[in-house]
């Protein structure tokens, strides 16, 4: 037998929209009204909401090639003090956590162009992952907030 969890418990966002950087800004704007309404802390909204930014910048312009063929799904689930953030596209397999991370030793003008958004991710979020469903590309990140 399967309890559900108290509504105080688990909360979840739900979005789906074009791949077009346009729609970045409409997804990020409802997380804040949700994460107000679940009294998410301002400081961890904040962070996840920039690693989607990063997340979701990449789709569209890596991904899709800025071609606007396809859409993004942004999900998050709030369990006790812990948001679970999931992006799903339908752009070709890529796997953002497979790349080298920048070396961030070098001048600025030295660097490598491209990769620091997934450095962010990595060294903000407590937990990532990628994987491929079918035909679709499936990347999670976890944020703790103190309780």
């Amino acid at each position: 037998m399967s309890h559900a969890s108290p509504a105080s418990d688990q909360a979840r966002f739900q979005k789906r929209a074009p791949a077009q950087i346009s729609e970045i800004e409409g997804i990020t704007e409802d997380i804040r009204t949700w994460a107000d309404q679940c009294a998410i802390p301002a400081r961890t909204i904040n962070s996840v909401i920039l690693m989607l930014d990063e997340l979701l910048t990449n789709v569209v312009m890596h991904g899709y090639a800025e071609d606007d063929g396809g859409e993004m799904e942004v999900s998050l689930t709030l369990n006790a003090n812990v948001i679970e953030a999931c992006l799903r596209d339908s752009a070709p397999a890529f796997d953002p956590f497979s790349i080298a991370e920048p070396d961030t030793t070098l001048d600025i003008d030295e660097r490598d162009i491209g990769g620091l958004g997934v450095h962010f991710v990595r060294k903000m979020a407590d937990s990532f992952s990628y994987r491929r469903d079918g035909d679709i590309n499936e990347v999670r990140f976890s944020k703790n907030f103190p309780a």
